[in-house]
């Protein structure tokens, strides 16, 4: 089986929310994390200084430890402001091109999925800021209506990772042309795993092995950068470990784009 690993980036600095709500929902949720037992008190401490760090991402580490472990990823940068995600095009840009220096793939977060102008205008804003368009999107919070995957591929995107199922938390199925474009369904979101060591790992297995077994040639993972983070063990941790054992199952990594190549030479496999 063939794994694509991505990552959204959400946050990039520590001022990009000084005029948003991010910090206090931030302070509030983590606070309740903490009196409910479901994490220690030095995780929340290190979540409580959070908007003390200049820059909130952990861009570089992820691609050093990608980069090592020869797993081509695609990251995905916000051109509009919304949910939480506040940085400007001016900051992405100088993010944008310091990922693809160094030597991987890039793409739109996207965050109009319903106003078929306001896809265009991200399409072009990213444009602008690279001197070349997208290939890829996925959707901020994965929204989308009946209509986002036909427009995005009308605007001209090569592939979307957006089809996600938010009530089972995982999403087994192969990816599929619409039009002109590839929809890569997501497989395995990290946020929408458990935070418990053991629990993510043994629901990662699970969902892995249901993937092997309808021989969909193909899963998604998705990895938030700033889950990256010494905030977050659990998920930095859960993200080692899935490296070290997708290779021990044999699995091998691949990008977005190669997979886009062996699928316009084969006939999509029924991952319904």
């Amino acid at each position: 089986m063939k794994i694509i690993i991505s990552h959204d980036v959400d946050h990039l600095h520590g001022t990009d929310h000084l005029a948003d709500l991010y910090y206090p929902k931030l302070w509030v949720r983590e606070t309740l994390q903490l009196l409910r037992g479901r994490i220690p008190a030095a995780t929340w401490a290190r979540r409580m200084a959070i908007p003390l760090h200049r820059d909130i991402n952990h861009l570089a580490e992820l691609m050093r430890f990608d980069r090592d472990n020869g797993i081509p990823s695609t990251f995905f940068f916000g051109m509009d402001k919304g949910l939480g995600m506040s940085y400007n095009r001016q900051k992405a840009q100088k993010a944008i091109m310091a990922v693809q220096d160094a030597g991987f793939a890039t793409g739109v977060h996207g965050i109009a999925y319903e106003d078929d102008t306001a896809m265009q205008a991200e399409y072009q804003a990213f444009t602008a800021l690279t001197g070349a368009p997208p290939q890829g999107i996925r959707m901020h919070y994965v929204r989308r209506s009946a209509n986002t995957l036909q427009s995005l591929s009308t605007i001209g995107y090569a592939f979307d990772s957006t089809e996600f199922d938010k009530t089972k938390g995982y999403c087994i199925k192969a990816p599929y042309p619409v039009g002109a474009m590839w929809e890569f369904p997501l497989t395995i979101m990290d946020s929408y795993l458990p935070y418990h060591a053991q629990e993510a790992k043994t629901l990662t297995m699970d969902i892995l092995r249901q993937t092997a077994a309808k021989d969909i040639g193909f899963c998604t993972i998705l990895l938030h950068d700033t889950n990256y983070g010494s905030a977050y063990p659990v998920y930095r941790d859960w993200y080692h470990w899935l490296t070290d054992y997708c290779q021990q199952q044999g699995h091998s990594f691949i990008s977005f784009q190669d997979a886009i190549e062996e699928l316009s030479h084969h006939e999509p496999k029924n991952g319904d």
